[in-house]
């Protein structure tokens, strides 16, 4: 996969026969249009996939045949004292809220309106004075980049809350509609299990850091190679072996650290690898380039991450090694490990590195859609509690009947700290989808 520096792509478009020349524009102008109409529907499926796996992580799953229905839901489950900030998107219409079955189906209009008002007195200022189920716009909430969200809390008196529910768990459904007749269903449970997580719906488990985290490096991308004949870019996979690389040689150079790194991984041992930016660390970033066999605009496939064995051998000696984890087949190289599978397994893999202490450089994909090499330096694992529940209705006609079972699940995850590579900017803790993985490390 190609690691793309975020720049702005320019299409310049020559047209010879000046007759036509209006009628391509106007081409070129529907073209534009529909191409912006499938970056859009790209960009929503992008951001469902990527919600899905943590505050969207919510499913429904129907089997039919034979006289028999199967249903499966799973709902975000909430305590007294939870809060919790949901996304609303760039553009919707309205927010509308519903109590729900324990099967997380809207309730028959009779018994929904009791419950609808018993769910509104436990979530603090969220539904309207009627008790309608359209969200009020002061529970609609902006963050200083614009972004819209609904914050829903419950009320933190579980005496209160378990009087007015009647002291059983209730289902509730948040309905985005956006406007282009998107709509977005988010199902949540409130619990009053006296153990459920309290205030924030995750709980962090534990926290890894590499030693000396506060050593790593942030450098930039920048326009580079001068002596090419044009202004190239430097690419986020060579910044992020010079941060990782950088990250070493500070630790050898600390006498507070017993570092088996070489003290010229940077340049000589009377050097230390800057912590930030300079004229060096671009020379330096310009060396480990060639090796990676970068393009000109800045890509860096992921195959060639490795390629970096040999320059890491001449500087750190034959203990040195680079194990790359992509997707697919396996095969070695001189210094080098490459290994390939799934996406949860390259995860899976980093993680004892991490352990260990070993940065990983990460490919993901950004918020533009464009692959990116960032490193990562830690991680933490966290937990909630999830609802799910299985429906089956058996039987014809009048005999039909439907049973029930709900049972409560903890849900784990990692998110990993990321150095972006954009001078400090946007580094940040985040679920990843991994493309591939990358480290350097000496061997025992």
């Amino acid at each position: 996969m190609p690691s793309l520096f975020n720049f702005p792509r320019i299409q310049v478009l020559y047209f010879v026969n000046p007759v036509k020349q209006i009628e391509d524009w106007r081409q070129l102008d529907l073209m534009v249009k529909q191409d912006l109409d499938g970056f859009n529907t790209q960009w929503r499926t992008w951001a469902a996939q990527k919600l899905s796996k943590s505050d969207w992580a919510t499913t429904d799953v129907i089997s039919t045949g034979r006289g028999k229905k199967n249903k499966q839901t799973v709902a975000e489950v909430l305590s007294p004292g939870s809060i919790v900030e949901l996304a609303l998107g760039e553009r919707f219409k309205s927010v509308h809220i519903y109590v729900t079955d324990g099967d997380n189906t809207r309730m028959r209009p009779r018994s929904r309106s009791t419950w609808q008002q018993k769910l509104c007195k436990v979530l603090l200022d969220v539904c309207l004075p009627d008790g309608s189920s359209k969200v009020a716009s002061y529970a609609l909430k902006e963050k200083p980049n614009h972004l819209s969200y609904l914050k829903l809390e419950v009320s933190a008196n579980r005496t209160f809350v378990g009087n007015v529910l009647q002291w059983r768990e209730i289902g509730f459904m948040v309905e985005i509609n956006g406007r282009k007749n998107e709509v977005i269903k988010k199902l949540f449970a409130i619990s009053l299990h006296p153990q459920r997580t309290r205030r924030s719906t995750w709980k962090t488990l534990s926290v890894v850091y590499i030693p000396s985290e506060h050593e790593i490096p942030d450098y930039d991308q920048f326009i580079c190679c001068p002596t090419s004949g044009q202004g190239c870019r430097s690419g986020s996979g060579a910044v992020a072996w010079a941060q990782v690389f950088g990250y070493y040689d500070r630790l050898a150079a600390s006498p507070s650290f017993s570092s088996t790194f070489s003290a010229k991984l940077y340049e000589d041992s009377s050097k230390k690898a800057p912590r930030n930016m300079t004229d060096g660390v671009k020379t330096f970033v310009e060396e480990i380039r060639p090796w990676l066999q970068t393009s000109c605009g800045g890509i860096t496939f992921s195959s060639d991450m490795h390629q970096i064995a040999p320059w890491f051998r001449s500087r750190q000696g034959l203990t040195s090694r680079v194990k790359s984890y992509l997707e697919r087949r396996k095969r070695r190289s001189i210094g080098a490990s490459v290994s390939h599978g799934s996406k949860s397994w390259i995860e899976s893999s980093i993680v004892p590195w991490l352990n260990s202490g070993f940065p990983v450089v990460f490919e993901i994909e950004t918020s533009s859609g464009s692959k990116h090499f960032a490193v990562a330096t830690k991680y933490k694992q966290k937990s909630r509690q999830v609802r799910r529940c299985s429906s089956r209705t058996t039987g014809w006609w009048f005999w039909r009947r439907n049973k029930e079972t709900c049972r409560i699940n903890t849900e784990k995850h990692k998110e990993f700290f990321l150095h972006y590579g954009w001078r400090g900017y946007n580094n940040k803790w985040q679920r990843v989808t991994l493309y591939s993985a990358h480290v350097a490390h000496v061997a025992n």
